[in-house]
């Protein structure tokens, strides 16, 4: 049963460094808008799947077995995929952090602008772009680790929902 924790943790974690590469080819900027939410979506996938050969397997799961069935794959690929993402952004392509400024001074602007305009507000932009061009845009080891946990972490709440459909009583 580890086994396959194990194995569907690992098969994910390729599957979202395949996905991640195809849309990092494709375009970096559609990479970082949509990797985290395809992403999801295999993750989820491979979550329901292992709980459900568990279940198969074991002919009885209880809530809290199914948990941990869905939460291991996902966590073991998220690591995965966080590993590639530190090489992505430090090794494959250093410019990937200058994108992110890119985009995160775009939606900033735009986001302040709206709220100018729905709420009559004086906004000060250039105050906030001063702020937004001293952020650190990289994606160094404790990023990486920051960004496994706090992706395992909100793994959680679909390995819960997963959990109560697949599991199984006596």
């Amino acid at each position: 049963m580890n086994n396959l924790y194990v194995k569907n943790g690992v098969a994910l974690g390729v599957v979202l460094v395949i996905m991640s590469s195809i849309l990092h080819a494709i375009d970096p900027r559609f990479f970082l808008n949509w990797s985290s939410w395809i992403g999801y979506l295999f993750m989820i996938i491979f979550m329901y799947k292992t709980a459900i050969s568990v279940r198969k397997e074991e002919g009885v799961l209880s809530f809290g077995d199914a948990f941990i069935a869905a939460l291991i794959p996902m966590t073991i690929g998220v690591l995965i995929l966080s590993v590639y993402t530190y090489a992505l952004n430090n090794w494959i392509n250093p410019d990937l952090n200058l994108i992110v400024k890119e985009i995160a001074i775009e939606s900033t602007t735009m986001v302040m602008e709206k709220m100018s305009e729905m709420f009559d507000m004086d906004v000060n932009i250039d105050q906030s772009l001063k702020e937004l061009e001293n952020v650190d845009y990289g994606f160094g080891l404790g990023k990486m680790i920051l960004s496994w946990v706090l992706t395992s972490i909100m793994g959680c709440i679909p390995a819960l929902i997963i959990a109560a459909i697949a599991k199984k009583g006596e």
